[in-house]
C-alpha cells in the first residue's frame, strides 16, 4: 500500500469511528431524556463533555486534513 491509500483507510476508520460514538451518544441522550427515572441535568452533566470531546477531534480531523492539503499543493 501506497502512503495516500494508507491514510485514506487511517482516515476512514477514524471518521466512522467517531460517527459511531457520536449516534450512540445522541441515543443514549434521547433515552435518557424521555426515561421517567432519569434526572435530565445529570444526563446533559455525563454526556456532554464526551459529546464536546469527539466533536473536537472531528473538527481537529477535518483542521489536519485542510492543513495537509495545502502542504501537498
Amino acid at each position: 500500500m501506497n502512503r495516500e491509500k494508507v491514510v485514506d483507510f487511517i482516515y476512514l476508520v477514524t471518521i466512522s469511528t467517531l460517527s459511531v460514538v457520536i449516534l450512540s451518544v445522541a441515543v443514549v441522550m434521547l433515552a435518557g431524556l424521555f426515561n421517567e427515572k432519569v434526572d435530565n441535568a445529570q444526563i446533559f452533566e455525563m454526556l456532554g463533555p464526551a459529546f464536546n470531546t469527539i466533536v473536537g477531534a472531528f473538527v481537529g480531523l477535518l483542521g489536519g486534513l485542510s492543513l495537509n492539503a495545502k502542504e501537498n499543493k
